[in-house]
């Protein structure tokens, strides 16, 4: 097809369609990248959302890290989403304050229950700081990431957290990356009351050895209606089977 038929096709789509490929072809010119995720989930789940006619209007983010750089959901962000962002490393709290200012920031650790304080241990690769112990010392023994301080940070409960910041709010993504604790989180998950529509979850195991997938996590969110819908190296990006057509 030559340019000027492209150009004639372009200017004939609908105006969101418009919006949609302009920014498609910014984001690969000026960050030589479809998207913002760190193996492409974002630009992915974008993709399939827009076949089913849907939008990402409301995000949780647990484990959010930083703003932009390998964010599964600054790309929803930029668009006109908004959502919850989830941090433990108060350092990450303030940069996701400045460049993100719809969304709602909240300085905490997430465990499958409880509250008050536990130590953060904050890495050198900060995406892989953790607030177990156990993770830690797997992190380090297999030289994968230096341990530079521990922190004390605020802990709370994902339901507690839930029904604080989301309440009767649909989630279309949920993304957890929080190191170790992913599976003790998903599993104390409240299913009866929220239901994602995505979830993406990382689900490869870290070991510089071989390469893995946690398989658990396929049966545990298959157990809640929950079936795969695409993997890459990190992660799996997980549909509600039961969900009505939007």
């Amino acid at each position: 097809m030559g340019i000027v038929s492209l150009a004639r096709r372009f200017v004939s789509l609908p105006p969101t369609d418009r919006r949609y490929y302009l920014q498609r072809f910014l984001d690969l010119k000026v960050h030589a990248r479809s998207g913002f995720s760190q193996f492409g989930e974002d630009a992915s789940i974008a993709a399939y959302l827009r076949t089913l006619g849907r939008t990402c209007r409301f995000y949780v983010d647990i484990g959010a890290n930083r703003p932009v750089l390998h964010s599964n959901t600054y790309l929803f962000y930029r668009d006109g989403a908004s959502g919850v962002l989830v941090e433990a490393n108060p350092l990450l709290t303030a940069r996701l304050r400045k460049k993100r200012p719809r969304d709602r920031v909240v300085n905490r650790g997430v465990l499958a229950e409880g509250s008050g304080t536990i130590d953060l241990h904050v890495m050198d690769m900060d995406g892989l700081s953790t607030l177990s112990s156990e993770w830690e010392e797997r992190i380090v023994s297999r030289g994968l990431a230096r341990s530079e301080q521990v922190v004390q940070v605020a802990v709370i409960g994902i339901n507690d957290l839930l029904e604080a910041e989301v309440g009767t709010k649909a989630i279309d993504l949920a993304s957890i990356d929080i190191e170790g604790l992913d599976f003790d989180v998903l599993s104390a998950w409240n299913f009866d009351r929220w239901r994602p529509f995505l979830f993406c979850v990382e689900t490869g195991q870290v070991d510089p050895e071989r390469y893995g997938k946690d398989r658990r996590f396929h049966d545990l969110l298959g157990s809640s209606g929950y079936e795969p819908l695409f993997e890459t190296f990190a992660n799996t990006i997980f549909v509600d089977r039961l969900a009505k057509p939007a």
